[in-house]
């Protein structure tokens, strides 16, 4: 599962149900480099049953579940009121509002290559697992 990230509201994760891990994205500001614009750190963890997590507005997560494990959550959103949901891949997504030189200078390759990458995947929540990328890989390779 990838994104949404919510521009006003908190998302709070309770793990109900089998095992995987998560990455989140979290912007820090440093005063030291003199610079105003933000750096971003990942941080991931596993996941179990009994896992609680808080992604806060705008910090982007991706849940993965464990090779042969079904991983089912509890999400609640707070303080949701005026939020604006941005999916970060599929249809609808972020990177679709952007000018085409806005994604080349963003990206370091053709505008045209990042919104085909960005398209690629039709849904917008959920996404095949590695497994399931792995078997398509290798159903290709004896075609």
């Amino acid at each position: 599962m990838a994104g949404p990230f919510h521009s006003k509201a908190a998302k709070i994760f309770i793990v109900v149900e089998g095992e995987g891990y998560f990455e989140m994205a979290c912007p820090h500001h440093s005063t030291s480099s003199g610079s105003s614009s933000p750096t971003y750190q990942n941080i991931s963890s596993h996941l179990r049953r009994g896992t609680i997590f808080i992604a806060p507005a705008s910090y982007p997560v991706a849940i993965v579940a464990s090779n042969n494990s079904t991983l089912k959550l509890l999400c609640f959103e707070v303080n949701a009121q005026a939020n604006i949901r941005y999916t970060l891949a599929g249809k609808g997504n972020v990177i679709d509002a952007m000018h085409i030189e806005a994604k080349e200078l963003a990206f370091g390759v053709a505008g045209i290559e990042v919104e085909q990458i960005f398209r690629n995947q039709m849904d917008c929540f959920f996404f095949p697992g590695p497994s399931t990328r792995q078997q398509r890989q290798g159903s290709r390779a004896d075609t």
